[in-house]
């Protein structure tokens, strides 16, 4: 019997991935770049070193009968190394075009009905002059690579565009910027013998950094169904067998634009722990182990916050209060995500 699951990466997904992964007496083996990581409290094994250590991934390949990520930033060779023999939860293709945003537009504006923003490409200081004269002298640009919570991310306008003429721009994204009023998402999980959705959750962001979900989504049912229908076909398009979260834009005219994709459970899923039948942990176990996916079948209203940096001091506080949940971090850092709690709205 097949038991045995490989996470790459240790983080608070993957603590979350063990912790559903012990209630079907499934076995997790972690891979950590780092010594201090959430996760090694509630895995069975781990290793820890760098991905380019041979004999280390070797010894983590021979230790499970799948894999999956909990993060889309590790090379896609390691991704494929593991895939050559065993099977790799979402494959090595979905995770590299999630991990670069412009391969991930480009999919994107591919798909017949499915549009992100506006954007342009950018390779060096004059591709990021001209791509800004587009959009009215305004715009965002983004790293395609490593950007998540906010880092490699920079406002950019006429006043401070000079700022940027010595930058290395090699590898950047420049979007126009979406006057938008609500974020949305939308979590798909698809195994090959069926695919479910949670109902789309509305996001707050401060900072580029996720502070609240809520659920349900104050939207029409509509703008619902769009949302959903929008996040099958592309999990459809990629031939998804994972998580696959989808974040969208719903902008002042009530269109839907997708900002993007993580190939993995989510942050803005973490309510489905304590107020849906089945949890998008759950999922992600039960399509690799059992190739079957369960209606998340929510219970109740709710609201999920994320604790960020300091605010973890006021943890004693928070247990007393809510459903909260440690990530065992080994440092507080300002914009790092230390825990979050759920209630009932």
């Amino acid at each position: 019997m097949k038991n045995k699951l490989g996470i790459l990466g240790g983080g608070q997904l993957g603590m979350f991935i063990c912790k559903a992964a012990a209630k079907k007496n499934i076995k997790t083996t972690i891979f950590s770049t780092e010594e201090n990581f959430s996760a090694k409290e509630f895995c069975n094994n781990f290793l820890i070193g760098n991905f380019d250590n041979t004999p280390l991934m070797e010894k983590f390949i021979d230790s499970s009968d799948y894999f999956t990520i909990e993060t889309e930033n590790i090379p896609s060779h390691i991704l494929k190394k593991i895939e050559k023999r065993k099977k790799l939860f979402p494959s090595s293709n979905i995770v590299e075009i999630a991990q670069n945003r412009l391969k991930e537009k480009e999919f994107l504006n591919s798909i017949k009905g499915i549009k992100t923003a506006n954007y342009e490409k950018v390779i060096n200081y004059d591709s990021l002059k001209s791509g800004l004269t587009k959009f009215n002298n305004n715009g965002i640009l983004k790293s395609c690579e490593m950007g998540y919570d906010g880092k490699g991310q920079f406002r950019i306008n006429e006043k401070n565009l000079e700022k940027f003429n010595e930058r290395n721009l090699k590898n950047f994204v420049l979007e126009e910027i979406v006057n938008f009023k609500k974020e949305i998402s939308v979590i798909v999980c698809s195994s090959q013998k069926n695919i479910i959705t949670y109902p789309p959750v509305e996001n707050i962001h401060k900072d580029s950094i996720l502070r609240e979900t809520i659920y349900p989504a104050k939207i029409n049912a509509k703008l619902t169904k769009d949302a959903i229908n929008m996040a099958i076909k592309i999990s459809n398009e990629l031939k998804l067998e994972g998580v696959l979260a989808v974040e969208m834009f719903i902008d002042n005219d009530n269109k839907i634009l997708i900002n993007e994709l993580a190939p993995r459970p989510h942050n803005s899923g973490h309510w489905s722990i304590d107020f849906c039948q089945y949890s998008q942990f759950e999922n992600l176990i039960s399509l690799i182990f059992n190739d079957f996916v369960k209606e998340p079948l929510p219970i109740k209203n709710c609201k999920m916050i994320n604790v960020i940096g300091k605010e973890y001091e006021k943890k004693e506080n928070l247990i007393k209060k809510y459903q909260f949940y440690d990530y065992f971090k080994d440092e507080v850092r300002d914009s790092r995500k230390m825990g979050h709690y759920v209630f009932t709205d």
